[in-house]
């Protein structure tokens, strides 16, 4: 049973400041807690109230000019928890709502789950896009790479340019510590994660990457790591009452899915 009742739904969706983005932080947390089966729960409840139709949208009509329901599947069979089957019951209806809207959602849901692979490990990112992909109707999937292919060195400029926007001016001090503790951790965080995954802001910008850092870092219990991306959003143009209500939306999904603290989140000063 999801722990994520439409009235659980309705007052994460009016979180302050986090109109455009409070579905995506929560699709992160929720991965991250290891609740993918909430992603489809999250993906339906923004679609049908983030992605409404104004009278100026076109209908979505078939061939034959008749209107057509985007929700239903060519033939839905399987579970939800392999790789190529589908749930009718989770398929998400989106025949009423705007395609451009659905597909930003879908998007930054996708992406936001995608670079929470660097945070909290790949499994649980695979199989809450799964879970995704699995409730997405076939028009709003996506079907090709969409980061481009760039020579290393513009990649690897681009995550160093992202890494020290992120800390500031104690990027070089945290570079090195974690080059003191390994010098390959800190070669694997600046070519393998910020270049390729974090410093890619074609989807979701950098303060909204940031967002899903910090919503990623808290179900997790690693306040070191949390301090510093708290600054770090505010280095990404957020302001303090955004990086507030992010760190709110997350604490209330980790409570509902059991988490606790060693001590209190940290939090900005």
């Amino acid at each position: 049973m999801s722990v994520l009742t439409p009235s659980i739904l309705a007052s994460l969706r009016s979180t302050p400041q986090l109109a455009s983005s409070w579905y995506y932080i929560a699709a992160a947390t929720c991965s991250v807690c290891n609740r993918p089966e909430e992603i489809p729960v999250i993906f339906r409840y923004a679609i049908e109230h983030d992605a409404a139709r104004t009278s100026n949208t076109p209908q979505t009509t078939s061939a034959k000019g008749s209107p057509t329901s985007l929700s239903q599947p060519a033939s839905p069979i399987g579970s939800v928890a392999s790789f190529g089957s589908e749930d009718g019951d989770l398929f998400v209806d989106c025949a009423s709502a705007d395609p451009d809207l659905v597909r930003i959602i879908a998007q930054k849901t996708r992406e936001a789950l995608l670079k929470s692979a660097a945070l909290a490990g790949l499994a649980k990112s695979i199989n809450s896009l799964i879970r995704l992909r699995n409730a997405t109707p076939h028009e709003f999937r996506e079907d090709r790479l969409i980061r481009p292919e760039l020579p290393t060195h513009e990649e690897v400029d681009r995550g160093t340019e992202f890494w020290n926007q992120v800390y500031g001016k104690v990027s070089r001090r945290v570079l090195s510590q974690m080059s003191a503790a390994y010098p390959d951790l800190a070669h694997y965080a600046i070519q393998h994660v910020y270049s390729p995954l974090l410093s890619y802001t074609g989807v979701l910008s950098a303060k909204e990457t940031s967002f899903v850092v910090i919503a990623c870092l808290i179900p997790q219990d690693v306040n070191p790591q949390l301090k510093g991306h708290l600054k770090g959003c505010l280095n990404n143009g957020a302001s303090k009452e955004e990086i507030t209500s992010v760190r709110d939306l997350s604490m209330r999904i980790c409570r509902l899915c059991g988490i606790s603290w060693k001590d209190e989140v940290a939090s900005l000063s």
